[in-house]
């Protein structure tokens, strides 16, 4: 009996049927438990909330005398977010707000006092950002500017032509230029490439495979002249616009620089 007792002591009392190898880990198990607790304060810590969403607008080009959805998009670190509130301005003055929907968009409805190029700015939570809202009479011709195609040096080096920036200034004078977005850098980069070289402000809409020129036809405003590469200038045949390129092709007048679309023009 006595040393029975005695190797009791002698040891800690175990659980029926628990493994001895049980008795010898839960110093390890024990310091791996503080070690999660520790990462998982730390987590809480530095991700207290998700991340605000941001915010985009889109440029738009309307026909006097309409009433203009301007449109902007909310987003989160990855995808869409909706259910966000989002301020729109025009010239600095609100024109209200609108929550945006389950794909992420928030509409807003206006009518242009006249004609012109007015400065939108959106707003949600801490961001902000700009676009251009521009209203034309039906007969004033629209130039079309493929940016990568027809600015860019070549299509992978971010360098403006020669003489590009005078000639878009020039064209400006007598005509209404559209900017195209056609192809990976994003609307919001070709901007800050268009205000970095001097190129006067206009709207740069997404070409989305010819629909913008579709868009136009539409709304019957006249598509003067296409600036561009081959494909950009395919999609706008139908609409028997003026065609310059600086690559080789049937459907527009092959120019060397911008001094030959300038006398197309």
């Amino acid at each position: 009996m006595g040393s029975t007792i005695r190797r009791a002591r002698r040891g800690r009392i175990r659980c029926p049927g628990a493994h001895p190898s049980e008795d010898r880990g839960s110093g390890a198990y024990s310091m791996r438990m503080l070690s999660f607790l520790v990462f998982l304060s730390a987590a809480v810590g530095v991700f207290p909330s998700p991340a605000p969403a941001e915010v985009f607008v889109r440029d738009t080009v309307s026909p006097e005398n309409r009433e203009v959805i301007l449109s902007a998009e909310t987003k989160g670190i990855f995808f869409v977010r909706g259910g966000e509130l989002v301020e729109f301005f025009i010239d600095g003055k609100s024109i209200g707000k609108n929550l945006s929907g389950g794909d992420g968009v928030a509409l807003k409805r206006f009518v242009p006092p006249s004609i012109g190029l007015y400065k939108i700015r959106v707003r949600s939570g801490s961001d902000e950002d700009e676009g251009l809202l521009l209203t034309l009479r039906r007969t004033t011709p629209m130039i079309f500017i493929d940016v990568e195609g027809s600015l860019f040096e070549k299509p992978y080096i971010e360098k403006a032509k020669s003489g590009s920036t005078r000639a878009v200034r020039t064209i400006r004078r007598k005509h209404s230029v559209i900017y195209l977005q056609t192809g990976r850098r994003s609307v919001r980069a070709l901007k800050s490439w268009l205000s970095e070289n001097r190129f006067p402000a206009a709207p740069v809409l997404s070409w989305r495979r010819g629909k913008v020129f579709e868009d136009m036809a539409e709304q019957k405003m006249r598509i003067k002249a296409v600036v561009g590469r081959p494909e950009i200038i395919e999609s706008a045949k139908s609409y028997k616009p003026l065609a310059f390129s600086f690559d080789g092709t049937d459907d527009a007048e092959v120019v060397r620089d911008w001094e030959d679309v300038l006398k197309g023009l």
